[in-house]
């Protein structure tokens, strides 16, 4: 089973549980071949009469699948596999426009594409088919346009595919890991100048919505889903109890800079998940910065300022140490 598995609209999948494999539930079993897309998804494709179990189309997400049972998989057009919510209000800022992407300013408390937990929440890929609904078709099924991602309560710079080729390239050049990414992040305490956190990164083993991190021999227990996890920093400014770093990520794992910085003991400020909420910020003060890649030949570079809650809350700081 790959983790980067994706599915494509209007095309058609067949799955057959192995011999030895024990009865799952049939929107499990689903789930656990394309760990990307979320049980519910597939659950409201059952609704949608898109899923079939030896020909015949399946009503419940509850039924057991086992071998020898063949399980088709079709995979209508974006349209009609997402309830679009109304996104005017999320205040998404376009930075740069070209043919083939868009470069946006993701405000805090937006999510990139919806989850189980906030079904109802308008998200940045509502955003996107809203205002350009000839984009609902490029890239994977429930997130058009989206090549990497950011946490909901993290801020700042983003690129969207506008086309299948850049939607198609981008994911090659995150997979090489060509597309350079800088964040700013306040932590707690004061770290050494400069730092390189190369620790393994995985699913909390007891509270599954965190991640954490793992000594490196984790990566060769087959049993854990256990990733590589890299990231660079260096002090940018120290104040009275904290420190303005600048993060370049060489991984992309979720919620890495998070998890790295709580590792050395110094989590982000206001990082309710790995840290301790705080009375400067009402979110954690992380903030995608900077983006540099190539593509064509033609090498871009872009920037997207701090927003208002980190500039007061620097400034704030500023006038406590000065």
């Amino acid at each position: 089973m790959e983790s980067s598995l994706r599915l494509s609209t209007n095309s058609q999948y067949t799955l057959t549980p192995a011999p030895d494999a024990q009865a799952l539930r049939l929107d499990k079993y689903i789930s656990n071949f394309f760990p990307s897309y979320s049980r519910t998804f597939f659950q409201k494709l059952i609704e949608k009469s898109c899923i079939w179990v030896n020909g015949i189309i399946v009503t419940k997400s509850s039924i057991l699948v086992q071998h020898p049972d063949i399980i088709t998989i079709y995979i209508p057009l974006q349209a009609d596999t997402h309830d679009f919510k109304d996104s005017t209000h999320l205040n998404i800022e376009i930075l740069y426009t070209h043919e083939h992407f868009f470069i946006i300013n993701k405000p805090a408390n937006v999510i990139v594409h919806t989850t189980d937990t906030q079904p109802s929440t308008a998200t940045l890929v509502d955003w996107i088919v809203q205002k350009w609904p000839e984009m609902s078709h490029i890239g994977y099924v429930d997130r058009p346009g989206i090549v990497h991602r950011l946490d909901k309560d993290t801020s700042g710079i983003m690129i969207i595919a506008r086309t299948n080729y850049a939607h198609k390239m981008m994911q090659e050049l995150f997979r090489e890991r060509t597309i350079s990414k800088t964040y700013y992040a306040l932590v707690q305490g004061h770290p050494s100048p400069t730092g390189t956190i190369d620790l393994p990164i995985g699913r909390n083993p007891v509270h599954r919505h965190l991640m954490t991190h793992f000594k490196p021999e984790s990566i060769q227990d087959g049993s854990l889903n256990v990733r590589p996890a890299t990231t660079h920093y260096k002090v940018l400014n120290y104040y009275q109890d904290c420190s303005l770093l600048e993060v370049k990520p060489v991984t992309g794992r979720t919620h890495q800079i998070r998890v790295h910085c709580a590792a050395i003991g110094h989590p982000i400020i206001g990082d309710r998940m790995y840290g301790k909420k705080s009375s400067l910020i009402d979110r954690q003060a992380l903030h995608a910065y900077a983006l540099s890649f190539e593509l064509d030949g033609i090498s871009y570079q872009f920037t997207c300022p701090l927003p208002s809650d980190m500039t007061t809350l620097l400034s704030n700081l500023n006038s406590l140490t000065s």
